[in-house]
This record gives structure tokens, sequence and C-alpha cells, in this order.
């Protein structure tokens, strides 16, 4: 490469670019085969700094918030999970693709039959259908769970027995 020799990264590559539009730009005084060059150099290697990056970045590790595309089968089976879940008089709560069950000590071991687990820190049942991964030994409360992933309660209506007496 003729403009742009020896960069690694894209905020080297935008700084030398900056520098040399400065100096080359045919209003200030520059050529404009030179601006022309500089430009298509610029563009090739933006793209291979870019897919460089990209490829270095974890991007086989789908689980990360930023790369999750919406899935029509996890929202079928999330909505499945609810209904199993909405008969019983509980507290059900979405939180990201996690469902969140409280209230619920009496149904415990159906819960645990449908396929839900105990988590014991935060005294809740939960189920995912997400491949999910924790890339932190810290531990997260439900409060912060719940501002980073955004939360919806379920409302269920239970139909009452009425005695008759």
């Amino acid at each position: 490469m003729k403009w742009f020799d020896k960069i690694d990264t894209i905020d080297v590559l935008r700084k030398t670019y900056k520098d040399l539009v400065r100096t080359h730009h045919p209003d200030n005084g520059g050529n404009l085969a030179d601006i022309q060059a500089i430009n298509s150099e610029y563009d090739t290697l933006f793209k291979d700094l870019k897919e460089k990056h990209y490829e270095s970045v974890n991007v086989e590790n789908e689980t990360d918030k930023q790369k999750q595309a919406y899935s029509w089968e996890k929202d079928k089976n999330i909505r499945e999970m609810v209904l199993k879940l909405s008969k019983y008089p509980i507290t059900i709560e979405i939180v990201g693709v996690w469902i969140w069950v409280s209230n619920c000590y009496e149904y415990r071991k159906e819960l645990k039959n449908i396929g839900l687990h105990w988590a014991a820190k935060k005294s809740l049942w939960y189920f995912h259908y997400d491949d999910y991964h924790k890339f932190s030994k810290k531990s997260m409360n439900m409060d912060h769970i719940r501002m980073k992933y955004g939360s919806e309660t379920v409302n269920v209506k239970q139909e009452k027995a009425f005695i008759k007496g």
C-alpha cells in the first residue's frame, strides 16, 4: 500500500486517513488523483481491518445480548411454558428469554416436574431455552437483571371456585 503502511487498527487507520486528507485534499492544494487513491486504499484496508476485528471478538458465541436475534422457536417455547405455569396461582415473570417464578412453595414438586430449576441465591424458580454461558463470576441480583434485560410480569386470571352453602 502506498499511503497506509503498517496499520494494525481501525483507530490508527482513521487518524492516518484524516492526516492524509488534510494534506492531499484538492481544496487544500492537493491532487485529485492522490485523494482518490487515498480513498480507495482506505476503503480496502478498512474492510480488511473490520473483518479481522469482527473475527477476533467472540462472534461464535451467540449468547451475547448484542448478537441475539429474535427467534420464533424461543418465543413459542416461552409461551408454551407460560401456559403450563398459568394453571397455578403463582407469580410468573419473563426477564429476557428466562422465566422466573415466585410465590410457589406449595407447587415446587410440580414446577420441578415441568422442568424448572431452583435458584437458591434468588429464592426463585427459573426456566430458559437459551444456550446461556455466564462470562463473569460476579452474581447479579434480580433487580440488576431486570434493569439489564427488561422484565414483564404475566397476568394470569385464576378461576375461583365458589362454595355453595
